[in-house]
């Protein structure tokens, strides 16, 4: 059986829900006939990856999707590459900053996923789901948890898929908020579950009819 490994965070900064957590508890256990092992991590700096890796360990997967918030985009983005810097003036939920600090001194300076990007983008678009491509996933723990996991799957040589995924605040969370834009749950949710339709399931089928 096929094992896939869903992420999300849990809240921080200044908003009390993570629209992550809100797809994750909505994910299937199974699609098709891959497991769906669901994991909420900390928004502590190098604690998230720790608490990652065992899972990753445990039930070595055939792809790993990570999904974090990022305010104030106004579609899912596909993040193509994650930088060897954790920077930010925004502390994590323990109050720590980072400041212009590698996530691995002996690391490279980046990974790109290994996610067939195109495939992705076509069969995103195809679906009408408001997506678009990121060459950027900033410097914070979106950032670092997409290097730690693409940078372990390297060191280890292993045949896993991985990538991460920006998710828009949504509607409710900006209703006081109307400068910020949102994106209705719908949408994130069809695109994780078209990633991994893409990636274990080799016929493009309408998953609304399973």
């Amino acid at each position: 059986m096929k094992t896939v490994i869903v992420t999300a965070f849990e809240p921080f900064g200044d908003f009390e829900d993570n629209p992550t957590q809100k797809i994750l508890a909505e994910l299937p256990a199974f699609l098709y006939d891959a497991k769906i092992i669901k994991v909420t991590l900390p928004v502590i700096w190098n604690q998230a990856f720790s608490e990652l890796l065992p899972v990753m360990d445990r039930h070595k997967p055939s792809l790993i999707l990570m999904l974090g918030l990022a305010a104030g985009r106004t579609h899912v983005n596909i993040e193509r590459v994650a930088i060897n810097v954790a920077s930010s003036k925004t502390p994590d939920n323990l109050g720590q900053i980072s400041y212009e600090k590698p996530i691995d001194k002996a690391g490279p300076d980046a990974y790109f996923t290994n996610l067939p990007l195109e495939e992705v983008m076509q069969r995103m678009h195809r679906k009408q789901i408001p997506a678009t491509l990121s060459n950027s996933a900033g410097t914070y723990l979106c950032n670092q948890i997409m290097y730690q996991v693409l940078h372990h799957i390297a060191k280890e040589e292993a045949d896993t898929k991985a990538g991460f995924i920006h998710m828009p605040l949504l509607p409710e969370q900006v209703i006081h908020k109307p400068h910020l834009a949102s994106l209705e749950k719908r949408h994130t949710m069809d695109a994780v579950l078209t990633i991994i339709d893409l990636l274990i399931n080799p016929v493009e089928l309408d998953l609304k009819q399973i």
